[in-house]
């Protein structure tokens, strides 16, 4: 009775813990879904806009020249034609002090750039002068601020004055520091450039500390400029220090293009690349023409030559009123007077698939296309655009007080307000960490908090191609880092994912079918004897840690593979051959002699293994002299021919061919005329075929390589080499070795479970098909393997997924290049490696760090997809091998 009761109590038990940890593992992953989901919603969410001030400013209704704000939103300065530099609180618009720039002379042209605070003045006397204005900030101590600050409370602000000649602003941080913020300028000698006046002038600007924009030097000042005499100048300012006096001189050197016949009116916009190089000159009807600085053929300096002449404009009578850089100098805002907006920048006219780009001919090999169409607000002029100082984003007036937030490279509309009294706006901005925006009206200043979610980004940017500057057409990146703001934001997962699925389908190549055969082998072939050494010595792989083995593939394996590709590329096909040959041979050997050795069978597997590595050795250096042109590595590079690349392809479909042929023809046949031979007639016959059938499957691929390889001369195009494709330039950390280390990661797992799987079939069906006289082999491929089909696609299922969410090894072995293509011998970058490389170091909730999260996401869906397929088919295979 109380045993009675112990079982019932156990059972109740068992049930109670069973049915909590399946309850729990559901919970558990939906947990992870929501999480994830819930990181990544975001990058959906819309831009807003919040808190809104409206200020009349302090200058009344003089229009500025331009207007900058630190990036703390604490103050502010404008410049006016006439050389007056003035300060102001941001928060109150108090007036904080004045300054003169220049005196005497009348301002007609300035240049500005995104992100810099360095200018240059063009005045009506033909003279130019670069000015330096920057924001200063300090720090000062509590101890050490003055007492009147004392008891101010964090994010408070007070105007602050050093000194008689400076005043800025003190603000307390939450750290409990004083904050100042201060304005600093300076400027150069003016410079004499022509006796008319500047009408417009453009300049590279510095490139700011930590920066990789190309641009100029202190001492090396490259500007362009047009004046009243109708001539176009690129100019260099060098500074000159005598080494005896210590004086600077300035040393303008120039080059003076006349351009009144190039068309007929005057030109409206004049830009200047980051590289300073190309100059852009563009007029109101929407030509551009773009001159290259290129030296000269008889030497004698450098010379301005026309490139190519654009239409900005194209299929418009619309009018060009905006035309300027965004952030990093590369791309072109072009706004017209019918609400139409867009982005242009130079590209490779040979490597563009865009057939009118390729159309253009051009000195320098470069055209200008306009790459992306922003959504346009049509009958509605643009007045004004600035670009943000450290995003791709760009905010846009319009004259109707509307006022549009764009993003260049997703070509996502941000933001689309309008002014409270639909006033004409003058001007707008983006605060320097793009968290306000600034827009300018007749009736005053208006600021808003802004918060632009996560603009870089949108479901098609992460997985269809975008059009980057430098490249000749759109492309899938992964480059979530630079050394400075300038570079453009690539976030395309699909690199990530075509990584992950070569790393995959490599591994697998390698280790399923190893491990399924090895399974097979030691379930039916082999004794209880060798199967009880066996089966633990193949799982005792599986305690070998990834790092270990990602360790060993990255410093010892990929070294010793790049140095002997030949030896390892001969093994592939050498070692099988030799397995088999040794089969064939073992046939041959006395009936009696047979069944003693049976039970060592499996060790005279070793030294067939070891003579199939030293033949590979030896006819390694044989086979990269006749068939890789005497160096795998140049050959993969493109030397020499490339059909031996496409018979590495089809020797499985040749094999395949071969097989065919000897089960349709060739066994028919000799079974009807070998019923009288003894064993060993027989195994000389079977020696004999497969030699005859392995000739014959490198002879039909041979043919269809090429074939393949020379049938597009026929039709007069070139030869068709797939060196390129799924085989190409050399990398020493690459899929090849990943795929066969990865693949002894695999191996345990996938043997286990398909040997247990294999094992469970019942003894019955194994003796009734032996009773019914077939052989071994015939029982275990008709019988043992439909039965245990469901155990030994489990076994694929969790290798599969093992593989999927592998880190250690792909980090350390696979290059981290996150490539597109399937070549074998290049290296990749997978989503879990990302996440592992980049997540610690990734700002909290910024796009690069919910982009992260948005690829565990994926990798968690395809885990799900494919172990949801899995189940679907092993449940069909299941009940196949009940019905047996």
């Amino acid at each position: 009775m109380k045993t009675r009761w112990t079982v019932a109590a156990a059972d109740v038990l068992s049930e109670f813990v069973i049915t909590v940890g399946g309850i729990g593992t559901i919970v558990a992953v939906l947990a992870v879904f929501v999480v994830l989901v819930a990181r990544v919603a975001p990058l959906g969410l819309p831009a807003s806009l919040s808190g809104e001030v409206a200020r009349e400013t302090h200058w009344g209704a003089t229009e500025p020249v331009h207007l900058a704000i630190d990036e703390y939103q604490t103050i502010g300065w404008v410049l006016f034609d006439d050389g007056r530099l003035e300060t102001f609180r941001v928060d109150n618009g108090e007036k904080l002090g004045e300054r003169q720039l220049f005196k005497d002379k009348q301002l007609s042209a300035v240049s500005t750039s995104v992100g810099r605070g360095g200018l240059l003045l063009g005045f009506l006397d033909g003279s130019i002068q670069f000015a330096d204005i920057h924001f200063a900030t300090t720090f000062i101590d509590v101890v050490d601020a003055p007492e009147q600050f004392h008891g101010m409370k964090p994010g408070e602000r007070a105007t602050y004055q050093p000194n008689d000649n400076e005043t800025g602003v003190l603000e307390l941080t939450s750290q409990g520091q004083y904050r100042v913020q201060l304005l600093e300028s300076s400027v150069l000698d003016p410079v004499q450039v022509t006796d008319k006046a500047i009408l417009m002038l453009d300049h590279v600007p510095e490139a700011a500390s930590g920066g990789n924009q190309v641009s100029i030097s202190k001492d090396d000042r490259k500007y362009v400029c047009f004046a009243a005499d109708g001539k176009l100048r690129y100019g260099t300012l060098k500074e000159e220090e005598d080494f005896l006096t210590g004086d600077v001189t300035l040393k303008n050197e120039t080059i003076a293009l006349e351009i009144a016949d190039i068309q007929g009116e005057r030109p409206q916009f004049l830009l200047q690349t980051a590289r300073g190089n190309d100059i852009l000159l563009a007029w109101k009807s929407g030509q551009m023409v773009r001159f290259v600085r290129e030296n000269a053929e008889d030497g004698s300096g450098y010379h301005l030559n026309p490139a190519e002449k654009v239409d900005l404009l194209p299929d418009t009578d619309a009018q060009l009123t905006v035309c300027d850089f965004i952030l990093g100098r590369e791309t072109v805002f072009v706004g017209d007077s019918q609400g139409g907006a867009s982005g242009w920048f130079l590209v490779r006219g040979a490597e563009t698939e865009e057939p009118e780009l390729q159309a253009r001919k051009t000195s320098d090999g470069f055209t200008l296309a306009r790459v992306h169409v922003l959504q346009p607000a049509p009958g509605e002029k643009i007045n004004s655009m600035r670009a943000s100082e450290r995003s791709r984003m760009l905010v846009v007036g319009y004259e109707s007080g509307r006022f549009r937030v764009y993003q260049m490279t997703t070509e996502r509309l941000v933001l689309d307000r309008h002014l409270p009294k639909d006033a004409p706006v003058i001007g707008a901005m983006i605060m320097p960490k793009d968290n306000g925006l600034l827009v300018e009206s007749g009736e005053g200043i208006y600021f808003w908090d802004f918060d632009p979610r996560h603009p870089e980004i949108t479901v098609a940017a992460a997985i269809m191609p975008v059009w980057y500057e430098g490249y000749p057409k759109p492309r899938q990146i992964w480059q979530s880092s630079s050394a400075g703001v300038e570079p453009e934001m690539k976030l395309g997962l699909y690199p990530l994912i075509s990584g992950t699925l070569k790393a995959t389908f490599y591994s697998m190549l390698f280790g399923a079918p190893i491990a399924l055969l090895a399974a097979i082998y030691t379930s039916e072939f082999t004794t209880h004897k060798v199967r009880a050494v066996v089966k633990p010595t193949v799982e005792m792989m599986a305690s070998l840690p990834s790092v270990v083995l990602g360790f060993l593939a990255a410093i010892v394996f990929a070294p010793i593979v790049e140095s002997f590709l030949a030896f390892f590329l001969t093994t592939i096909v050498v070692v099988p051959l030799t397995f088999i040959l040794a089969a064939m041979m073992w046939q041959l050997l006395p009936r009696r002699i047979g069944l003693i050795l049976e039970s060592w069978r499996l060790w005279f597997m070793v030294p067939a293994l070891l003579l199939g590595l030293a033949v590979s050795y030896l006819l390694g250096p044989l086979v990269e002299q006749i068939a890789f042109d005497g160096n795998v590595k140049l050959w993969l590079d493109g030397r020499g021919s490339g059909v031996v690349g496409w018979l590495m392809m089809l020797l499985p479909l040749g094999g395949m061919f071969a097989f065919f042929l000897n089960g349709a023809f060739i066994n028919p046949y000799l079974r009807a005329r070998a019923l009288q031979w003894n064993r060993s007639q027989f195994a000389f016959l079977s020696l004999a075929k497969f030699a005859a059938l392995v000739l014959l499957t490198f002879g039909v691929a041979w043919l269809l390589s090429s074939a393949l390889y020379w049938l597009p001369t026929l039709f007069g195009a070139e030869v068709w080499d797939p060196r390129g494709t799924f085989i190409d330039s050399y990398a020493q950390r690459n899929s090849f070795v990943v795929g066969f280390v990865m693949g002894f990661a695999v191996i345990p797992i996938i043997y286990t479970i398909a040997d247990d799987a294999l094992a469970t079939v019942p003894k019955h069906l194994r003796s009734a098909s032996l009773g019914c006289g077939a052989t071994p082999w015939q029982t275990t491929v008709r019988v043992v393997i439909p039965t245990a089909m469901s155990g030994l696609f489990s076994a694929l299922m969790i290798g599969l997924g093992r593989v999927v969410g592998e880190t250690m090894i792909v980090l350390m072995a696979g290059g981290n290049t996150p490539v597109t293509d399937w070549n074998i011998f290049s290296g990749f970058r997978t989503l879990s490696a990302t996440i592992a490389i980049e997540l610690p170091e990734a700002v909290e909730n910024s796009t690069h760090f919910r982009m992260l999260f948005a690829a565990a996401l994926v990798l968690f869906v395809i885990t799900f997809l494919i172990n949801t397929a899995a189940e679907i088919v092993r449940l069909r295979f299941r009940k196949r091998a009940y019905q047996l």
